[in-house]
């Protein structure tokens, strides 16, 4: 089993570059919780960071900042997509997990579209993702999942400028995604009507981390999603 994770928006500046193996908190605690949980069946999952800008959200707007920002996104879709290919070139019978979070849920995201027929995908998390539209196929966690609203993500409301792509998955690789959003998060659930964003909205961006019960359990669903697909690709005596 092998992980790729993406890190979120500014997670990979400085130290964060090396510290959480470059994927961000968020996402390098969900691989450790998922690793634990397969080691203690006997099974071991290795694990690599998307090798991307991850450029930090322009605060002071400007056009400047924003393509930036864009180009950072585009350049994290392009490394998902090549060190998915080149992983799964050197071990064609392994499976793979992909995991992002913010920006980096963006990018994963924007691969997912591609992968419904790969076998070796077997497991996707998005985690406060830009590109979340609330009546995809996925599996919905997160207080969002839980209120029906119009709320989706910040790029889907301007999907032009951000190049989005305003299809759902398909249902098969919706299957294998879990997809975790809270009420008020301004990267997933934007709310269009507000002129600044408010500090109660930053704090529940950065709150997410992975829990074993409530609305951040998103690691029974992809262990379960891994097993399944171990139990799957098992010889039949």
């Amino acid at each position: 089993m092998h992980w790729i994770g993406a890190a979120g928006s500014g997670q990979r500046d400085g130290a964060q570059l090396v510290s959480n193996a470059g994927m961000g908190d968020v996402v390098y605690a969900s691989y450790q919780q998922l690793s634990n949980a397969l080691a203690a069946g006997g099974r071991t999952m290795t694990a690599e960071a998307v090798q991307y800008p991850a450029a930090p959200v322009p605060l002071a707007g400007g056009l400047g900042g924003w393509m930036n920002f864009m180009d950072s996104v585009e350049d994290g879709t392009d490394a998902t997509a090549e060190q998915l290919e080149a992983y799964t070139a050197r071990c064609p019978q392994s499976k793979v997990v992909l995991a992002g979070y913010s920006q980096g849920a963006m990018v994963v995201h924007r691969n997912l579209h591609d992968l419904a027929d790969n076998p070796q995908v077997v497991a996707a998390l998005l985690v406060a993702d830009g590109d979340r539209l609330p009546a995809d196929t996925t599996i919905n966690l997160g207080s969002a999942a839980a209120v029906p609203g119009p709320g989706k993500g910040v790029a889907q409301e301007h999907s032009f400028l951000a190049s989005t792509d305003t299809s759902p998955l398909d249902p098969r690789m919706g299957a294998r995604t879990v997809s975790v959003c809270d009420v008020g998060d301004p990267v997933c659930d934007y709310n269009p009507d507000l002129e600044e964003i408010p500090a109660s909205s930053i704090a529940i961006h950065t709150a997410y981390e992975p829990a074993t019960s409530g609305p951040h359990a998103w690691g029974l669903p992809l262990y379960q999603l891994v097993m399944n697909s171990v139990s799957a690709s098992a010889p039949s005596l």
